[in-house]
């Protein structure tokens, strides 16, 4: 990229392909701020001026202004390795520097907690690169503060169990800090102010020296000269404490993060969720400037950021109600209190801005009628039990809006498509569409694919190739469709969607978590006393201002056996409309998801038959009518597929790996894969996997429940006997995984 390029700051420098793929990528919907102009300006001027280094960044104000994100760019434009560490009230000096762990005998780790085992193996079986923190959060899925209290345990119970006299070997496990400080990474350290400790702040402003060295029990390290260290904080928020002057005079530039001005804002807003009505936009950002004005003035702790921006115009780009949405995106994000409600909205009212609002939605209305967008109309009697009745009778649908930055989004189908074209409603209500010649597309395209499916049956033969299939021959295919299988799709949408977006509706206001600042409830100490938790006696009377989390926390698997026997009963149907369910459902949530299809004994030449129709690798507005290429095929060879998906998901960032099969029926396959051979293999690789993070889940929808059951477990297993309800059902499954 010619920006990286232009600012690399050691273009001899070779990183590794672990370290590369630490280096931040820039989304296309990223906008190069004034901030990120002259900071990257300022380190490159004065990286090989001795003294006038700047190598420590801050970054000061409030929660939403884009700190991270800005400290992401940076290792965009320099090329550097991006890591992190969230500072908490409690931290010490091993939090900083790292640990010293005692190697525990085999014999003694059996002894223990499967728990502690967990922890224990993962640290052993590490390979030195990672940071305590780091591993004890990717065995148990824990928050930092979380793994910093547990290395604590670890510890004291080693210590303990230490009462033999027999000789002890010890290994040091460095901090996230040592690690980026040594090899040279770009470094976000978030909130050092909620630091008590003052001995920690000592430690980390004498880490923060241009000739710094930090004394490891081990050696005494220098500081790289490529490292670069970006301190975040928030401005004046409960539990925070003036940033200590010793570690601010280290510091040599500093950015005052407050809102961008509001052309800047709509810019960002645009790019980020490709909604692009311009009045509206202008409205809801003076709105959001307007309650961030009034919120300061009164002395609300609440803020009214980009984030809130976003969510807020996404909500209204997907369909919902302006005003109503205000309150659930942004208002209550600011406070809940009704005194503090009541000053925001006459702020609101007398700037004449809920009466733009509204009239400003009007327009917005009669546009959606308008050719620019299609609207699906959908009716159906499946099961709505349990949801809210708010719509006061008014049908629900999906808008599928042509825009160039829409592929992110379930509801609308991107300009990139050269598969699907708008042709109008038909006469019944439903959409026709008509086939885009294949022909067409572009040779560039066709390789594209031609190389994307190529990779995938590379990397899946890598997966099996120390495992019991690894003679099996195996070939993945990447389905197309065509104007059948759009029609097909319509038609088994009718009546899911609304249960879809319901479901999805009371979803994202619990994402928000991910991106907003939060209160963490029954803690040992924080920075909110709650009086109502003193009754449970257990001394956890405190509320933690917990740090949001820059990637998604589920990411989910879909794999749908294509058995003859699917065929029977309906099964296929019910396994396509939960399909499409799950597929729109992780699309409304911005969720990652890998559906597969998979038979057996297609033919002696392919043995093995993976069909991947779609693939977070590669995303596709058209992957939902691959879907209906889903048939009954042939035999089932469950474990290798299981094994192959799985490692998919093993090796992606998000904390929660979901992986569900739905299937009717026990593995069998040629020449031998059956019975308690297939069984074993099966149960092997849930095991193998679970280990690694990926949570299993079978949904049976034929004849063998018992056996699937078996081999799953009780924990794991649903047993579909009303097909019917199925999609509706797997989706509720997902939901709460989140």
């Amino acid at each position: 990229m010619i920006e990286n390029e232009k600012y690399d700051l050691s273009p001899e420098r070779q990183l590794t392909d672990a370290e590369k793929k630490l280096v931040w990528k820039k989304p296309s919907t990223h906008k190069v701020s004034e901030e990120e102009q002259r900071i990257r300006k300022e380190i490159k001027r004065n990286w090989n001026r001795g003294e006038m280094k700047i190598a420590n960044i801050l970054l000061e104000g409030d929660a939403g202004s884009g700190k991270t994100q800005l400290a992401k760019a940076l290792s965009a434009d320099f090329g550097l390795p991006y890591t992190k560490v969230t500072c908490f009230a409690d931290m010490d000096k091993s939090d900083i520097i790292g640990a010293i762990l005692p190697v525990i005998s085999s014999e003694r780790i059996e002894k223990m907690e499967p728990a502690e085992q967990t922890v224990w193996k993962a640290l052993y079986e590490s390979d030195g690169f990672q940071s305590i923190a780091e591993i004890l959060m990717d065995a148990l899925g824990i928050t930092q503060e979380q793994a910093a209290l547990k290395m604590k345990q670890l510890l004291k119970l080693a210590a303990a169990e230490n009462t033999d006299g027999e000789a002890i070997e010890y290994r040091f496990y460095p901090s996230e800090i040592v690690r980026a400080y040594q090899k040279g990474y770009l470094l976000e350290i978030q909130e050092p102010n909620v630091i008590r400790d003052a001995a920690v702040l000592m430690a980390l402003n004498s880490a923060l020296e241009l000739d710094g060295s930090i004394n490891l029990p081990t050696e005494i390290i220098r500081r790289h000269p490529d490292f670069i260290a970006v301190i975040t904080t928030n401005r004046s928020y409960a539990g925070t404490r003036p940033l200590n002057e010793a570690l601010r005079d280290r510091v040599q530039h500093t950015e005052k993060m407050d809102l961008p001005t509001k052309e800047i804002m709509i810019e960002r807003v645009i790019a980020k969720t490709g909604f692009q009505d311009g009045k509206m936009m202008g409205i809801l950002a003076d709105m959001i400037m307007v309650l961030d004005r009034t919120a300061r003035a009164n002395a609300i702790k609440g803020v009214a950021g980009m984030r809130s921006f976003f969510y807020w115009a996404d909500a209204i780009a997907g369909g919902a109600s302006a005003k109503e949405s205000l309150y659930h995106k942004v208002i209550y994000k600011i406070t809940t209190d009704s005194e503090e409600i009541k000053l925001l909205e006459e702020a609101l009212k007398s700037q004449g801005l809920f009466a733009s609002l509204e009239e400003a939605e009007i327009e917005l209305k009669k546009k959606r009628k308008s050719d620019d967008a299609i609207e699906i109309r959908t009716w159906g009697d499946i099961d709505d039990t349990g949801f809210g009745k708010d719509n006061h009778g008014e049908e629900k649908g999906i808008a599928l809006k042509k825009s160039a930055d829409s592929d992110e989004s379930s509801s609308r189908v991107s300009d990139d498509s050269t598969h699907m074209e708008r042709s109008g409603l038909g006469e019944d209500g439903s959409p026709n569409y008509h086939q885009a010649n294949p022909e067409s597309m572009s040779e560039e395209a066709k390789q594209k694919e031609r190389d994307f499916r190529k990779k995938l049956n590379r990397e899946a033969r890598e997966v099996i190739s120390d495992s019991i299939h690894k003679k099996v021959k195996l070939i993945v295919h990447r389905p197309d469709y065509d104007e059948e299988n759009q029609q097909e799709y319509v038609r088994l949408c009718q009546g899911l969607m609304p249960i879809v977006q319901e479901i999805a509706r009371k979803t994202l206001p619990y994402l928000e978590h991910e991106v907003s600042s939060d209160f963490a409830r029954n803690r040992y100490y924080g920075s909110k006393f709650q009086a109502d938790s003193v009754a449970y006696r257990d001394y956890k009377y405190f509320a933690k201002k917990r740090p949001p989390t820059e990637s998604p926390t589920l990411v989910v698997g879909l794999r749908v056996d294509e058995s003859a026997s699917m065929s029977a009963y309906g099964r296929l149907e019910a396994a396509k409309r939960a399909v499409i369910a799950v597929y729109e459902y992780c699309q409304l949530c911005h969720i990652p998801i890998l559906i597969y299809g998979d038979t057996a004994d297609v033919s002696r030449l392919e043995q093995m038959s993976i069909f991947a129709y779609a693939d977070f690798d590669k995303t596709d507005a058209n992957d939902r009518f691959r879907l209906m290429r889903i048939h009954a095929r042939s035999n089932n060879r469950d474990g290798m597929a299981l094994r192959l998906m799985a490692e998919r998901l093993a090796a992606s960032p998000q904390k929660t790996k979901l992986l569900i099969s739905i299937s009717d029926g026990q593995p069998k396959a040629m020449d031998d894969y059956t019975g308690s051979y297939a069984v074993t293999d099966m149960k092997q690789t849930i095991q193998e996997y679970e280990r690694k993070g990926v949570t299993f889940l079978a949904a049976a929808i034929g004849q063998d429940k018992d056996v699937i059951s078996e081999i799953y477990g009780n924990e794991r297993f649903l047993d579909i006997t009303n097909l019917h309800e199925f999609p509706a059902k797997l989706v509720r499954m997902i939901a709460r995984y989140l």
